[in-house]
């Protein structure tokens, strides 16, 4: 008895596997657009609750595509069901591995946008607007950070006005001002 007309057992349960996770696949996709969609809450080791884990969500549904569609697409071609069944799994394999990959690549990429100001100590930089002596307030500098130009309000500790360009390091910070020094010549 066949399960669907034209399918026998094996064909029906591969395409039945491929059409279910491409139709999950199509609606996590479309739910991504509207929602942080983390598919169950994994947990990844920063335990901040992105689905960058090996096991994540994605990952286990690109396994069920590529198990599905190569394990149909081999009996298309007239493969038995054993081999149909060692390339579905194969083909699952390569998915889960090359999904886990790409989504941790991609979450690698978030950023927050925000600098912590201890962050900036050491950073050297310029003085844009002259700095006044003695802690007065007034001052900007600019510190090349690895993610921005930052323009910033600055202070120092020493007897005279640092001018316009000149080279300085930040040594200490805080939210929205930096103390600076110049750079010796």
């Amino acid at each position: 008895m066949e399960l669907m007309p034209g399918f026998d057992s094996p064909r029906a349960i591969f395409c039945t596997i491929a059409w279910a996770a491409t139709l999950l696949a199509a609606f996590v996709f479309v739910i991504s657009f509207f929602t942080d969609f983390d598919g169950g809450g994994d947990v990844d080791a920063a335990g901040d609750g992105a689905d960058t884990g090996m096991f994540s969500f994605r990952a286990v549904v690109g396994f069920f595509l590529g198990l599905g569609w190569g394990g149909y697409l081999s009996l298309q071609a007239g493969s038995s069901v054993a081999v149909a069944c060692g390339i579905g799994l194969a083909v699952g394999l390569v998915m889960f591995l090359l999904v886990a990959a790409l989504i941790r690549m991609i979450y690698g990429l978030r950023s927050d946008g925000n600098i912590s100001p201890e962050s900036l100590v050491g950073m050297s930089g310029t003085v844009y607007v002259t700095i006044p002596p003695q802690g007065e307030v007034g001052g900007q500098v600019q510190v090349s950070h690895p993610n921005q130009l930052l323009t910033i309000a600055a202070v120092q500790e020493g007897a005279s006005p640092i001018p316009a360009q000149t080279r300085i390091i930040v040594t200490a910070a805080a939210a929205g001002q930096v103390t600076v020094r110049p750079v010796s010549q």
